[in-house]
This record gives structure tokens, C-alpha cells and sequence, in this order.
């Protein structure tokens, strides 16, 4: 849209004062200024054509002196082919090479027009558009390069974060199993070593609910464990009917299986509070090597662009458990329309 503003901007000036009714001018302004304009709304869907009509017009505009006579360098049309050699690059940044062959055609079909008109072509009609060309090019380069160490630098703050995240989840994590071993474990073996009552008949239901409650939050270790019976031990989930199609034994090491698991019971506790669908799905399997677990739901949905920062915090502990597991969380939802979370995990 540049090009076409500055481009009709000289035409128009050129035309009024050019002598004489010159259709050819007329042509060659209107087509240089619409081109540019169609461009940059429908180039997406048919890029070639739009770079061939570029580059046919950036000649032809060049090849036009023959037709209106030798154009001198403070004239409109060299300001076209000028503007021509310093946007090409930029309306075509994804193909380099197409900003190469359009400024080399504006700039070599001025010269052989200039020519071909008989008139002589000087130094600076060479020259300036060349170098006002590399500038271009070399402005382009620079440009995406510090695109590309702003996208590093965000890469690494993104990493850094979600590192904080994480150790933030496992103090967390660490919290939650030492207050669950005092309320359970510690509390009982408190009670048997201070002898608080002489009658023991308690004890074995309390063993068995310490044992129960603790198998769900068993520390990680280096050993594997077999995540589709944890999994499968979700169906009893309170409160929801959980459909499983879960791959046994699906051998996984402790660490992504109890990362996975424990990602698992948090999202289906938000699936109980918050989706209004009482029976989601649990799928788990290993796809040659890539361990996949969805889990998913026909409830509400929402938008998760849209969640408030203060009540990501399940979404980021599940995401950063995964992270440190070097695995990766996927959230797909939308209003209406059900939630999926996809724990993967690939070995090697």
C-alpha cells in the first residue's frame, strides 16, 4: 500500500506536467498503482500470479521509454522504478529471490529502455536505484534478525518461568505430601506409641485408608511403573463416571507416570467443578514410542485465552509437573463445545 500511495503521488504529479496526452503514461501510472493495492489483499491466494504481473510490470514500466521518449532521473517514472527497488523486498519478505529479480528488472529495463529511446543513461539511473536496492535487502535482513533474538530472548523468559513454575509446583507438591503424611501416617503411629486407647480395633481400617491415601501421592523414583493401571484406577473417580480406554500395562518410568497421573486427578477435579459433564473420556497408549493421554470432556468448554491470571494456577502446576517430566500439556477448548487435555511423553 506504501509503493501504491507514493507511486500515484508521482504519477499524478508526472501527468500534469507532462506534455501532451499521453495514454501510455496514463496506463503505466494506473497499473503501478493498482497492482500494489491488489496485492496486498489477495497475494496470499495466488502469490505466483502476483509475482509475475510484478515482475512484468516493473519492466514494462522501464521498456515504456520507448513509447514517451528518455525519462531523466528527477522524472516520475524513474521515481517509480526508485520505489519499486527499495519496497520489492519488503512486499515479498518470505522470498528473498523475488526481491532480487524485481528490482533487477525495474532497474535493468530502465536502462535498456532509456536506450532503446535513444537517450544516454547516466551514472546515478545505475547506480542509485542499485543501492538504494541493497539497502533495502540489507534493512530487511537486519530487521529479521532482531526479530529473531526477540523471539530467543521470549523463548528464554518463557523457559525461565515456567522453570519458576515448576519448582514452585514441587515445593508445592512437597507441602501437600508432608501435611498429608502428618494427617495420616504420623497421626496413627502417634496414637499407637502414645497407647491414647487400648482397644486397637481401629487400626486396621486406618492403616488401610493411610495406605489408600498415600498411593496416590507416592514419592518418585528411578523405577518404572505401569501408568495404565493408574490410570484405570481413575474410573472411581467420586463424583463422575469415567469412561477409560487405557493400554495395559503401558510401562512408563516413575517420574512422567506419576506427572501424568497426578495431571490427570487435577483435571478431572476442575471437570467435576466446573464442566457440568459428569462422564468424560480417559484414553491412554503408547503410538511407537509417544506416550498419549487425553483426557476429555463435553462440557461448557471456555475460552482459554480468555481465563483470568489468577486462576491459571492448575493449568501452569499441571503443565510445569509435565515439564520437569519432559513431557508436554496441550489445552484445547472453546465455549459449548467440551475441553480435551493431551499429556505426551516420548521415550528416549
Amino acid at each position: 500500500m506504501l509503493r501504491a500511495a507514493v507511486v500515484g503521488l508521482c504519477g499524478v504529479l508526472g501527468l500534469v506536467g507532462h506534455a501532451g496526452d499521453d495514454h501510455v503514461a496514463v496506463v503505466i501510472v494506473v497499473a503501478a498503482t493498482a497492482l500494489p493495492c491488489a496485492q496486498s489483499r489477495w497475494r496470499t491466494t495466488a502469490p505466483a500470479v502476483f509475482l509475475i504481473a510484478s515482475a512484468v510490470l516493473s519492466a514494462a514500466v522501464g521498456l515504456s521509454q520507448v513509447l514517451l521518449g528518455p525519462q531523466p532521473i528527477s522524472g516520475w517514472l524513474f521515481a517509480i522504478v526508485s520505489i519499486t527497488a527499495v519496497t520489492c523486498y519488503f512486499e515479498w519478505p518470505d522470498r528473498p529471490w523475488a526481491g532480487h529479480v524485481l528490482a533487477g528488472a525495474a532497474i535493468a529495463a530502465y536502462v535498456v529502455g532509456c536506450l532503446l529511446a535513444g537517450g544516454v543513461v547516466s551514472a546515478p539511473g545505475v547506480w542509485h536505484p542499485l543501492v538504494q536496492a541493497i539497502l533495502s535487502c540489507s534493512g530487511l535482513l537486519l530487521v529479521r534478525r532482531a526479530a529473531r533474538l526477540c523471539d530467543h530472548l521470549v523463548r528464554r523468559t518463557e523457559r525461565r518461568r515456567i522453570a519458576v513454575a515448576a519448582a514452585r509446583a514441587q515445593r508445592e507438591a512437597d507441602r501437600a505430601y508432608l501435611a498429608m503424611l502428618h494427617d495420616t501416617a504420623s497421626t496413627t503411629l502417634l496414637m499407637v506409641s502414645t497407647g491414647t486407647t487400648g482397644d486397637f480395633d481401629w487400626l486396621p481400617a486406618a492403616a488401610r485408608h493411610d495406605l489408600q491415601v498415600l498411593t496416590s501421592y507416592a514419592p518418585v523414583t528411578d523405577r518404572d511403573v505401569d501408568l495404565g493401571d493408574l490410570l484405570t484406577s481413575l474410573t472411581a473417580y467420586p463424583g463422575l463416571t469415567v469412561h477409560t480406554d487405557v493400554q495395559c500395562p503401558l510401562i512408563v518410568p516413575s517420574k512422567p507416570a506419576y506427572a501424568i497421573y497426578h495431571g490427570v486427578r487435577e483435571a478431572l477435579s476442575n471437570v467435576h467443578r466446573h464442566a457440568g459433564d459428569l462422564d468424560p473420556t480417559l484414553t491412554g497408549h503408547d503410538r511407537d514410542g509417544l506416550v498419549v493421554v487425553r483426557l476429555s470432556d463435553r462440557g461448557r468448554g471456555f475460552e482459554p485465552s480468555q481465563v483470568p491470571a489468577h486462576r491459571r494456577g492448575l493449568a501452569e502446576s499441571v503443565r510445569a509437573r509435565m515439564i520437569t517430566a519432559c513431557g508436554e500439556v496441550h489445552v484445547r477448548s472453546a465455549p459449548g463445545r467440551g475441553t480435551t487435555v493431551e499429556w505426551t511423553w516420548a521415550r528416549g
